[in-house]
């Protein structure tokens, strides 16, 4: 009587297939990698160049002007006849124009009355007919804007030693041939008394707006006798 042996079929593999594989997955795994360290450094490259360019625009760039409004002076501009159509606008002085400086000191005259016009005798400047001694006025050369001071040292003793009170006040006034009349620019005021201080100072000085040809003048309305001494100027700024 014959046995049939039976057995399990063991079916081999290879060994060398799971090693092949497991260097596929690795190589792709390499792959990748290189591929995100490529779009890594791509990226980094566009932000340099993007913050190098921000940059260069910026330093580049040409700043703008500010924009800003002229001042106005608050003291009215009078055209001058014979052009009332259109509004004076102040303009700088010319490079070839000589910029006005110009400082005069007082001459006290005695026996004055009413309201007069003080007299002057120039320290320096008032060439080319910028003070005029027949007016008693400086004489503005060109449309411009200017520093204009006065100062007086008033002597309150100068009469009479008494306790009555002393008012002093000064006029600062402009005319022009083209429209023929005095125009008060500014004005000031002071009072004290001889029995309180010997002596008052009184300073004024003021930015003008001014148009070529107006004669500057101060009028004492009050109070001349008390002049001891005075200086009067302007300059173009």
């Amino acid at each position: 009587m014959g046995h049939n042996e039976s057995g399990d079929v063991v079916v081999g593999m290879p060994s060398e297939k799971p090693l092949l594989i497991l260097i596929s997955h690795c190589r792709e795994m390499k792959q990748q990698e290189a591929r995100l360290r490529i779009i890594t450094l791509l990226l980094l490259l566009s932000c340099a160049a993007l913050f190098v360019f921000t940059n260069c625009t910026d330093l580049t760039r040409a700043p703008m002007a500010p924009v800003s409004s002229p001042a106005y002076s608050a003291q009215q501009n009078l055209c001058p006849a014979g052009d009332q159509s259109t509004t004076s606008t102040p303009t700088t002085a010319p490079s070839t124009a000589s910029p006005l400086r110009i400082a005069l000191s007082s001459i006290v005259e005695s026996n004055l009355t009413g309201r007069p016009y003080m007299n002057w005798t120039v320290e320096f400047g008032g060439d080319n007919g910028t003070y005029n001694s027949d007016s008693r006025a400086i004489v503005i050369p060109v449309t411009g804007y200017y520093f204009v001071y006065m100062r007086f040292l008033l002597h309150l003793c100068e009469t009479v030693e008494n306790g009555d009170l002393k008012n002093f006040r000064v006029k600062l006034q402009k005319w022009n041939e083209g429209y023929q009349q005095i125009v008060d620019l500014t004005e000031a005021r002071d009072s004290g008394k001889c029995l309180e201080e010997r002596s008052r100072t009184v300073f004024m000085g003021q930015l003008f707006d001014l148009l070529k040809g107006d004669h500057l003048k101060v009028l004492i309305y009050e109070g001349y006798e008390l002049i001891h001494r005075s200086s009067f100027g302007a300059f173009w700024t």
